[in-house]
């Protein structure tokens, strides 16, 4: 009889040293659901901001690109002014211009089919293009009549 209760006495032991590790694992369970929800929502998140990020950026680029052209449209009508001999070499001029300009066009559509992994590498290719566009555009205009 000794031994029923001793084992009894050991069974209840070993249960009361259950009960509060079962809880133990209960609330373990929900942290750690609770920290894989908040990293979801935390992924979510990043993706839409990159989203935004790049669809500001296109928005911003294909701007530019339309302002740009505007004043290649602008270049070309001075270009009827200028004389015989230097219309040829502005005219060269000008269509290098229109060769970065769709360079840049290409970049922006590039942009356009980036991965939200990959966009970032686009944009720096694209920032790169649209400011040498810049630069020869500054450059075409200050030999303009």
């Amino acid at each position: 009889m000794n031994r029923g209760w001793l084992a009894a006495g050991a069974v209840s032991m070993v249960y009361a040293s259950l009960v509060p590790c079962s809880g133990m694992a209960a609330e373990s369970t929900a942290s750690a659901e609770k920290v894989a929800k908040e990293t979801r929502e935390a992924i979510e998140a990043t993706k839409e901001y990159t989203a935004q990020q790049k669809e500001a950026f296109q928005r911003k680029a294909q701007e530019e690109l339309a302002v740009i052209q505007r004043q290649i449209i602008g270049l070309r009508e001075k270009l009827t002014k200028a004389s015989e001999s230097t219309r040829a070499d502005l005219q060269k001029s000008l269509n290098e211009l229109e060769k970065k300009k769709d360079g840049v066009k290409e970049k922006v559509d590039e942009l356009k089919g980036a991965t939200d992994a990959r966009w970032h590498e686009v944009r720096e290719g694209m920032n790169n293009t649209l400011n040498g566009l810049k630069h020869s555009y500054q450059k075409l205009l200050s030999h303009m009549p």
